[in-house]
């Protein structure tokens, strides 16, 4: 430290991870103990059993009046009768606004130090698909730097419309639903991504999914990319462009059984895994330890691939312009990875 009293430029680090180590030191235990407490509570797999607690409760106390009223709800939820997830959301901007601006989304930003790097501007008056990588076991990455306000987005990118979109499951919690409405959240099926595209408005996407999810461990930058094509279709379609987005750090959050074990029990319970995931489309991976580590988390944009329209591509056209994204992902990788990648090198599958 300076004797003014400020922290050494990023320059004075070898790494961004270097630097957030020595943040961590200088932190006091009071800091620190906040922070934890206040990932117990937004830590969004937690969310949902808060959630799901909090309606069995109210379900319970409830008079019949009150209790037919949550019922309905309940419906109304389970079975999508009223379409938000899969038209355009809660798509008030104020609300959405407030919203992703609410103070407790900068205290998950400091719990891991969370930044967002622009490399490329984003044009405000087109629509975009921002891909992010690696999926890891929830996105925290995503969510503290794309999702919500939280690293200056709408700063950095004015003008651009975004929502997020996730798992149709995410909005069968009661609610949970509500609540990553309003944040800006919809479901991930094709018809819907298309209709905010052709709507002019952006998307974030993890195009990884639930196989990705599985490999999430220390050391690994592992991306199953190769035969997942979807994504350059509904950007054929829509004519938006793409934009590769990086989550240095995601997979450092946590520690999940993989098949890389000789364990028998390691392999079963690997086994047991892939079982669910073709069963249920979503996976569940086993994790050694339940709250996120905290690790320097660091989403590098990259500059949008123009994509041109085409309402019915050729398998000839789609690959040519996956293999223009892949290229373009590996190139933003090596020249970020050197102060964010902290020595782990890229695999796309």
């Amino acid at each position: 430290m300076s004797s003014k009293g400020k922290e050494p430029s990023p320059k004075a680090f070898p790494s961004a991870q270097a630097e957030f180590e020595h943040l961590l030191s200088q932190e006091s235990i009071f800091k620190k103990a906040f922070l934890y407490v206040s990932m117990a509570l937004l830590f969004p797999p937690l969310e949902m059993v808060y959630f799901y607690g909090l309606f069995i409760y109210l379900f319970y106390v409830a008079s019949p009046l009150y209790r037919s009223l949550l019922a309905l709800y309940w419906i109304n939820m389970f079975f999508n009768l009223d379409s938000y997830p899969s038209t355009h959301g809660y798509s008030t901007p104020w609300l959405r606004k407030f919203c992703r601006g609410l103070p407790f989304w900068y205290w998950v930003r400091s719990y891991f130090d969370s930044e967002l790097v622009k490399t490329a501007d984003l044009d405000p008056t087109k629509p975009h698909l921002l891909l992010y990588h690696p999926h890891g076991i929830i996105s925290m990455g995503l969510q503290a730097s794309l999702a919500l306000s939280s690293c200056s987005f709408e700063e950095k990118y004015p003008g651009v419309r975004r929502s997020v979109a996730t798992l149709v499951a995410s909005f069968k919690i009661p609610f949970f639903r509500e609540w990553i409405l309003m944040n800006g959240f919809i479901s991930c099926g094709r018809k819907t991504l298309l209709t905010h595209l052709r709507a002019g408005k952006s998307v974030v996407l993890v195009p990884g999914g639930a196989q990705e999810a599985l490999h999430t461990n220390p050391g690994t930058f592992k991306l199953h990319l190769l035969r997942r094509k979807g994504f350059v279709r509904v950007a054929l379609a829509s004519g938006c462009s793409l934009v590769p987005c990086l989550g240095f750090g995601e997979n450092e959050m946590f520690k999940c059984v993989d098949n890389q074990s000789d364990s028998a029990f390691a392999q079963m319970l690997w086994k047991g895994q892939v079982y669910l995931m073709k069963k249920f489309t979503f996976s569940f991976p086993i994790l050694t330890h339940v709250m996120p580590k905290r690790v320097k988390v660091a989403v590098v944009v990259g500059k949008p691939l123009e994509v041109p329209k085409v309402e019915d591509p050729t398998d000839e056209v789609v690959e040519k312009y996956h293999k223009l994204y892949v290229e373009a992902l590996r190139k933003l990788y090596e020249e970020h990875k050197e102060y964010y990648g902290n020595g782990v090198e890229l695999e796309i599958v």
